[in-house]
């Protein structure tokens, strides 16, 4: 798992073609439910077939794009109704430290969601951390699902959980120091006074405690192989030429179970700079149009 997207660097580009095709309205509603006791925050742009975007670790929804105020502003192609959430210990979000509120919880809060917004079934796009969420829904919700994107990883399959990144946020917020020793483990290149600088400018104000609380829960999104081959509906796997070995390795013993998948490789893109790429958006796109009105394979 690599750095989480920051705001500001891919909210100009991520998902830019999909403007090409905006609907005739344009600011984004926003809104916010309650989840089993959390409040979840999510905004919703465009009519027709529903989309659920679902962010990485770290991030929130202005992943997926941004208006003049920094606030989450997804952009919705003609027919479909695109819907993005801050999951639970992110953005607007509540961000509960309680560990038995995240986990399945998260992927509970998607279809929270749908149900809030009265959707039966939704087009479901998940992004790193949101590729666990997304796994999660299809393999204990198949019949509110249309489709399936899983960008930058896969489903999280029983015993995969566990992360170095996790675990170097969870030792960094529990000593109390900065998050500094937590960008040395993952940017090894920098020295104690740069990465202590670049944790202050990338984290000042947010709520690290609900992100280590968060990641260390992802063991609660695993799910059985046969629960996810069991969801028969058309899947993209998108990620970039460059994203890491292990996610690799992942996707390509996961495809080949997966009746009707499709894989789509970014040149040049790794787990964080394949949301820059103009490919991104265009597969996104593509798979959208190419399974509108789908129910199942």
């Amino acid at each position: 798992m690599a750095l989480p997207i920051r705001n500001g660097t891919v909210v100009k580009h991520v998902l830019a073609l999909l403007a090409a095709s905006l609907a005739a309205h344009g600011l984004a509603e926003e809104g916010s439910f309650d989840s089993n006791g959390v409040k979840i925050r999510y905004v919703s742009e465009g009519q027709g077939e529903a989309v659920v975007l679902v962010h990485g670790w770290m991030g929130d929804a202005t992943m997926w794009g941004q208006d003049a105020t920094g606030n989450p502003k997804p952009k919705a192609p003609e027919g479909f109704r695109v819907i993005a959430l801050d999951c639970r210990g992110h953005g607007k979000s509540e961000k509960p430290h309680d560990p038995a509120k995240y986990g399945a919880e998260m992927a509970e809060d998607v279809v929270r969601l749908l149900d809030h917004l009265r959707i039966k079934k939704a087009h479901l796009i998940g992004y790193s951390m949101g590729a666990f969420i997304v796994g999660k829904v299809a393999a204990t919700h198949p019949d509110r699902v249309i489709s399936l994107i899983y960008g930058g990883q896969a489903p999280l399959l029983t015993g995969e959980a566990g992360s170095r990144e996790i675990e170097a946020l969870a030792k960094a917020v529990e000593e109390g120091k900065g998050l500094g020793p937590y960008l040395m483990e993952v940017r090894p290149a920098l020295t104690r006074e740069q990465a202590d600088e670049l944790a202050k400018f990338l984290y000042s104000g947010k709520d690290a405690k609900a992100w280590a609380v968060a990641g260390l829960s992802f063991r609660g999104l695993e799910v059985r192989r046969e629960d996810l081959i069991a969801c028969r509906v058309p899947t993209l796997f998108l990620y970039g030429s460059k994203e890491v070995e292990s996610t690799k390795t992942r996707v390509a013993a996961l495809r080949p179970l997966l009746v009707g998948c499709e894989e789509t490789i970014v040149p040049g893109g790794d787990h964080t700079t394949t949301l820059l790429k103009p490919e991104f958006g265009a597969a996104i796109l593509s798979f959208l149009r190419s399974h509108r009105g789908s129910d199942g394979l």
